[in-house]
Formats: structure tokens, C-alpha cells, sequence
């Protein structure tokens, strides 16, 4: 791995920035072939979608990998592998048409029997799937003919559509499941735009052109997704020119980035929330004094200028401010030392107390650097928080075990809608719990607001649910995540959608 400073990458970026090439003053004629190489910040974590959690590891899947419906760039659900679909006068029975003509990569066919498959073994409890919560509401799925499915939920549920383009809805090989069995996870196979070749752990997924893809054949012959968890190398990487397109590019590199010819950036705003997180199982933070101490105690708006360099959105709900129904009324916690100080000092803890603190490297922007600063904050009202930083398979672990202490993560929103992430996150039993948060009337409101089918109905009830998951403090909202790539100036094509998935579909070299 190459080790940089950002003095050395500051120097270099200037020096490519004079030197390069001035950009085309004409449209150019997209290409084909070549290999494009992405570097992320960590490895894919499994290949296998319904046992996906985290947004690295969806993208690589989702390349191989297709659900019945999908958001585009802009968040909206449209058609992937289902065509159409009609409601019930009921409410409850959704049919689907499916697309006809498509095979997957093993070279079986797509039909309602695969759809059927896919569900069952998510559901399954045999399984194991950290999702399949996905399909709580479902109370049937039924194979109508070859192209039909039809999908029965229990009671009305808004939000199926956006539910079914979550990526552990995407739709499996039954042949191909049956052949390789627990070993789906490191041999896929998708009816996606790219095939699995080979993976490396720790270094590099290869991919090739799916040549038969239903929606049009990638112009790229593959695609490399290498795992560069230092900032400082990936960006030094696509200075050099050893690969194409980064994620994750630190703040602190923008303006440096931005002035030179030989790179193009891209910014979007979209659905992950950074918050830190606490275990409300464990001695101090069982103690809601205790968990709004922290909140008053962090400098949310120094976090976002200073760590971030102002590529951040303030906001207090635990759902980022682009995504519907999100309560934007509620503020960040207010930065109050002498406040924090009371409530932990009322709690039992005047002189603070001692914790470990669960901190990512490569998952999120500046995701170090930020547990340093808001270490530091920490320390200012007595609360010494040691910094642990595992590899991330570790990290996620311990997370999905329920055993950090204190920790920084981050929620994106596989579907767009609300209900996904509150029912995994701050329900009772949701698997993404993280924070052992059980709370009656939280459930309550988030089982209302899935059976509301009157938009006005369920805006009120997730406005609700927000206000009094604020007020809990399971979790407190540093700031709404600015998506940042950067490409090669000779890569076009690239698409980053809201919902932090970045299309290499359309993308060609020069």
C-alpha cells in the first residue's frame, strides 16, 4: 500500500493540476473497452446480498446483483427485473410482471420461481440474514405463472415498492444457490451489468462485462474495486494514475483536487447520517442523562468546518434531511458544556467517567479524525473516551454483537424510505440496533406508520417517532454526509445516486 502525506498528495495534486491536459472543448465519442479501477475505503465484506449491511459492500453487489425494483440517481423507485405492478383494492396483494428474457450469470433463467426462492431464504430463519426484516410485512409470496409473482402482505404497507429495491431483496440464482451453498458469499451470480471473475481479500474484486444484460452492455470490458483504506493513498493513487475513480476523498484535499485538470470531482448530497452511537444496555449510557450529556457536550458545527472542511449538513433527526418524511424541525443538540456537565454530575458522574470509544478507519470520510476531535470534546466535560480502531470486519462485529460501548456509525438508507432503517435501527428487535434501544412507544409508532397508507397519516406518525427518538438520545446526529468521488479527467459515464450507489453502467475511458 502506498503510504502519502497530505503535504506530499497537496504537492503533487498543485503540480498535476499545472501540468495537465486542457479539457476537450468538443463532446467526445464514448469509447469501449479497458478496465476501469475504483478504489474504496474497505474490502466487500460478503458477496452474498442478503447478508449485506453495509454501503462499500452493496455497491460491489450491486453491480452483480439486480431487485424487482430500484431508485434511480435521484432516489425515485422505478422498474428493474419487475416491468409493472398493480394494488389490490384491499391494499394488501401487489402483482408483479416480471421482465422476460433475462439470465442469469450461470446461465439459468430469471423467472417468478427465482423470486420466490430469493424471499423464502431471506425469511428463512435457517439463513441467518442480518435483513430479512426486509420482508417483515409479507405474508405471501405466490408464483401466479413463469412472469407473474404475486406478494401478500399481512397488513397495508406503504412502503413495499421502496422496500423491494433494497439490496437484500436482490433476486438470487436457485441453481446457482443450491451449487455453491454457504460459499454464495465469495461466488456470486447476479443478472446484473457485471460478473464476478476473482477477489483477492483485503486487495481486489475483479469484475468482467455481463455481455448479455438485458439493459445494454457495459462499454467497459471490466471493473477493479480495490480496498485502499487510507485516504491519503487513495488519493495519491489517482494523482499518479494507477487508478480511475476514488471514494472517500478527504476533505482536506478538496480545494487542491478541484484546481487540477487531471481530476474530476463529484458531490452529492445524500441519505447517510453520521451519528455517534451509545449502549443504553450498559452502565453510563442506560442512563438518559447520561446519553444527552454527550449531546450537549459535542461541537456538531465545529466537527462539520473543522474535520470536514464545511462538506457536511447539520440537522438533529437521525434521517438526513433529503429523505422524505425526515423531521427538519428538529435542530442538532445544542453545544453546551456547562449543560452537560449537570446532567452527568445529576446522573451520579461529577468528575465523568472512563469508556472505550469504537472508531472506523476507511468507512466514512475523515472517520479517524473525527473520533480524535470528538475525543477531544469528550475530554472537556470529564469523559474519557479510549479510542479503539480494529480492522473493520471487527469493528462491524462488534457492533452487530451489540457490544461498543461508544461508537461513531453511519446510516444510509437502502430504499429511500424511513421505515427500512427505523425498523432495523431503533426498533426493539431490529437487527442494525446497535445501541440495545428498546422503547414500547417507539414501536408503537414505527408498526402505525407502516400501515398508514394516507400520506398525511404516516408524515405525522414518523414526525413523531423522530421527536421522541431525539429526546432518547440512543444515538446523537453529527451531520448529514456529503457523498465525495473524485475520477481520472479521462473517465466519463461515472453516476453517483442519492442513496450513495456509484454507476460504472454508462462509464468509458479515453
Amino acid at each position: 500500500m502506498i503510504e502519502a502525506s497530505f503535504k506530499t498528495i497537496a504537492a503533487l495534486a498543485f503540480g498535476i493540476g499545472l501540468a495537465g491536459a486542457a479539457p476537450a472543448a468538443f463532446a467526445q465519442t464514448p469509447k469501449n473497452g479497458g478496465t476501469l479501477i475504483y478504489a474504496t475505503g474497505i474490502d466487500a465484506q460478503t458477496l452474498d446480498p442478503q447478508f449485506v449491511t453495509d454501503i462499500p459492500t452493496f455497491r460491489v453487489v450491486r453491480y452483480i446483483y439486480e431487485p424487482l425494483t430500484q431508485q434511480d440517481a435521484a432516489g425515485k423507485v422505478i422498474p428493474a427485473l419487475a416491468t409493472a405492478w398493480t394494488l389490490s383494492d384491499d391494499k394488501r396483494t401487489w402483482t408483479f410482471q416480471l421482465r422476460k428474457g433475462v439470465k442469469f450469470h450461470d446461465g439459468s433463467v430469471f423467472d417468478a420461481n427465482a423470486v420466490k426462492f430469493t424471499f423464502d431464504r431471506l425469511v428463512d430463519r435457517a439463513t441467518g440474514s442480518p435483513r430479512a426484516s426486509t420482508l417483515a410485512a409479507v405474508e405471501q409470496v405466490k408464483v401466479v405463472d413463469d412472469y407473474t409473482i404475486s406478494i401478500t402482505t399481512k397488513k397495508p404497507f406503504a412502503p413495499l415498492l421502496a422496500q423491494l429495491s433494497a439490496y437484500n431483496a436482490a433476486i438470487l440464482s436457485p441453481a446457482h444457490v443450491k451449487k455453491v451453498g454457504a460459499d454464495l458469499r465469495k461466488l456470486p451470480s447476479g443478472t446484473g451489468p457485471f460478473k464476478f471473475k476473482s477477489w483477492q481479500p483485503g486487495e481486489k474484486i475483479t469484475l468482467v462485462r455481463n455481455d448479455d444484460y438485458w439493459a445494454g452492455k457495459a462499454r467497459l470490458d471490466g471493473l477493479e474495486v480495490r480496498a485502499v483504506p487510507e485516504d491519503s493513498a487513495r488519493v495519491l493513487m489517482l494523482m499518479s494514475g494507477q487508478v480511475d475513480v476514488i471514494s472517500g476523498v478527504p476533505t482536506v484535499m478538496l480545494k487542491r483536487l478541484q484546481s487540477s485538470s487531471a481530476v474530476t470531482m463529484m458531490r452529492k448530497t445524500g441519505y447517510r447520517t453520521i451519528y455517534l452511537g451509545m449502549n443504553t444496555a450498559q452502565k453510563p449510557f442506560s442512563d438518559q442523562r447520561v446519553r444527552q450529556a454527550v449531546a450537549y457536550a459535542i461541537n456538531k458545527p465545529a466537527l462539520v468546518s473543522g474535520v470536514l472542511s464545511g462538506i457536511g449538513t447539520l440537522g438533529g433527526s437521525y434521517e438526513s434531511s433529503v429523505i422524505e418524511n425526515s423531521a427538519s424541525d428538529l435542530p442538532p443538540y445544542p453545544y453546551d458544556k456547562a449543560r452537560a456537565r449537570k446532567l452527568l454530575a445529576d446522573a451520579g458522574y461529577p468528575n465523568g467517567f472512563e469508556t472505550d470509544f469504537y472508531v472506523p478507519t476507511g468507512l466514512y470520510i475523515m472517520d479517524r479524525p473525527l473520533g480524535e476531535a470528538i475525543q477531544a470534546q469528550l475530554a472537556d466535560v470529564g469523559i474519557k473516551a479510549n479510542i479503539k480502531a480494529p480492522e473493520i470486519s471487527a469493528y462491524l462485529n462488534m457492533l452487530m454483537q451489540g457490544k461498543a460501548s461508544l461508537f461513531i456509525g453511519g446510516k444510509g438508507s437502502p430504499t429511500g424510505d424511513m421505515d427500512f432503517t427505523q425498523t432495523l435501527s431503533n426498533g426493539s428487535t431490529g437487527r442494525m440496533n446497535h445501541f440495545n434501544f428498546k422503547n414500547a412507544e417507539v414501536d408503537k409508532l414505527i408498526e402505525a406508520q407502516r400501515e398508514a397508507v394516507d400520506p398525511a397519516q404516516r408524515r405525522k406518525l414518523l414526525h413523531d417517532l423522530q421527536h421522541l427518538i431525539y429526546r432518547e438520545a440512543p444515538h446523537i446526529t453529527l451531520y448529514y454526509e456529503d457523498q465525495i468521488f473524485a475520477t481520472r479527467s479521462k473517465v466519463h459515464g461515472v453516476e453517483v445516486y442519492v442513496n450513495e450507489f456509484i454507476s460504472f453502467d454508462k462509464a468509458w475511458k479515453e
